[in-house]
């Protein structure tokens, strides 16, 4: 068993143990690496000052992933562990001259105070290292999680549009993934006075370690729990990661059914079902920029247990079954029977979760996924719903809703669901259909909308839904 945690960054080797592995990543790179062109303005990875490029080894693989950008501000520097890294510092072209990314910049006006710079360079950095055809749209959809307040985006767009692809020169040649097969085979365990830091390399380890332990809480991607330490909201003492087990990151598509294990990120999803099931790829493009989709998990937003959760209502939809592991037994339940209350899950004190699985919907299935939000992007969820509807003619074979920011957990509308299955979609039915929709739900009022608003807004997404896909 280990007692540190190792990475790549900017080429050279760290190797981290005690206190130093319990901070964020960001601020391992400003004061103990001293490189502080990594910036933290919002340390909730909204704007992207802080952003980094990460290529992380997984246990039984054969070559790293692609370099990816990630928010260091939220990040946790044991997180890192078999990761090769880049910070904006690493981006200087062989003769530690400007690279193009940054030159483009500097031709195109693209910084004024600056602060915001460097995390604009690696997202744009991120498009051209994935090939990406650099038209405006494109570019906009990289640079979603960076915020800048003085230069205006104008430049920074045309900065990314006119990088010249002979002079650029990728990471992934710069920086070629070390590998790291032995130490992946290897559990860890950091004590720094009461913290402690686990990686078991099974999942009988990480059971028995959770039942051992009632406080502790499991990091994957930290994009919500590393607000809430950043914050001052959460102190964990014992940590639980489940990186170096290798079966949580198989995603695959097989006999029509989609399987997601729990440390799959939310990239990884988009990219294995974008062309299978549309509905869903289009959400994932406005469910949060790439920095957090390509460090945030699956199961991740879903164990969370937050009542306003995006992809919760839309696996709901899809009547997604989750796979819950004990040291000795592992069952499935249906997601919808997976939360209890407010953030109570249906989990016992020795679970995790290991998978997802949900069925390739068939043409006959009309689906749309909504999020209502004070902004387009980036933004918390006012009321989110998702619709499945599977006809026959005009008749209702087969529905399923689902509802978050109306209850004190995600909503799905089981008794609704049953009393309109055989009944004809028209004007008069969907107008009932509204009334029995705003009539079983009694949200709260909060910052982002009045409960009343709530119960008008979930009744009219359901209209807005049947009028985008039937002719009534």
């Amino acid at each position: 068993m280990r007692d540190s945690i190792s990475f790549y960054l900017n080429g050279f080797k760290k190797e981290v143990r005690g206190a130093e592995a319990f901070l964020t990543l960001s601020s391992f790179l400003r004061y103990n690496c001293g490189l502080t062109g990594t910036k933290v303005v919002c340390a909730e990875g909204d704007c992207g000052a802080c952003t980094i490029m990460s290529s992380k080894w997984r246990p039984q693989k054969t070559e790293a992933s692609a370099y990816q950008s990630i928010n260091s501000c939220i990040a946790m520097t044991f997180a890192m562990d078999g990761a090769n890294l880049v910070s904006v510092e690493g981006m200087t072209a062989k003769n530690e001259d400007l690279s193009e990314v940054q030159c483009s910049m500097v031709r195109n006006f693209g910084g004024q105070c600056g602060f915001c710079t460097p995390g604009f360079v690696m997202s744009i950095a991120n498009m051209h290292e994935h090939k990406t055809k650099p038209t405006e749209q494109n570019a906009k959809n990289y640079l979603t999680g960076n915020l800048c307040r003085c230069t205006g985006y104008s430049p920074i767009l045309k900065a990314a549009l006119d990088v010249d692809i002979k002079k650029h020169v990728y990471l992934k040649d710069k920086f070629p993934p070390k590998a790291f097969t032995e130490q992946m085979q290897e559990s860890i365990l950091i004590s720094a006075g009461d913290l402690e830091f686990f990686a078991p390399t099974t999942v009988a380890e990480a059971t028995n370690y959770k039942n051992q332990h009632s406080e502790v809480i499991i990091f994957s991607g930290s994009t919500d729990l590393g607000v809430q330490f950043n914050k001052g909201h959460l102190e964990p003492k014992k940590i639980l990661s489940l990186h170096l087990i290798a079966e949580l990151y198989d995603h695959r598509i097989e006999n029509n059914e989609v399987s997601i294990g729990s440390r799959v990120t939310l990239s990884e999803m988009q990219t294995l079902i974008e062309d299978k099931i549309p509905s869903l790829n289009h959400f994932l493009n406005i469910f949060a920029s790439p920095q957090i989709k390509n460090a945030g998990t699956v199961i991740g937003n879903l164990a969370n247990g937050s009542p306003i959760a995006d992809l919760t209502p839309v696996l709901m939809a899809l009547d997604t079954e989750i796979e819950l592991a004990s040291p000795n037994v592992r069952r499935t339940i249906n997601l919808s029977d997976f939360y209890l209350g407010y953030k109570k899950l249906n989990l016992q004190k020795d679970e995790i979760v290991t998978r997802i699985r949900f069925r390739v919907p068939d043409q006959k299935q009309k689906i749309e996924n909504y999020k209502i939000s004070q902004r387009r992007d980036l933004d918390i969820s006012t009321v989110n719903a998702s619709f499945n509807f599977t006809m026959n003619g005009s008749k209702i074979e087969k529905a399923r809703m689902a509802y978050g920011g109306v209850a004190a957990t995600t909503l799905r509308l089981s008794e609704i669901e049953t009393r309109i299955e055989g009944k004809e979609l028209n004007k008069n039915s969907v107008a009932e259909i509204k009334n029995w929709i705003t009539d079983s739900i009694k949200p709260l009022s909060d910052s982002r909308g009045t409960a009343e608003f709530r119960k008008i807004l979930a009744g009219n997404l359901f209209e807005k839904f049947t009028d985008e896909h039937f002719s009534l």
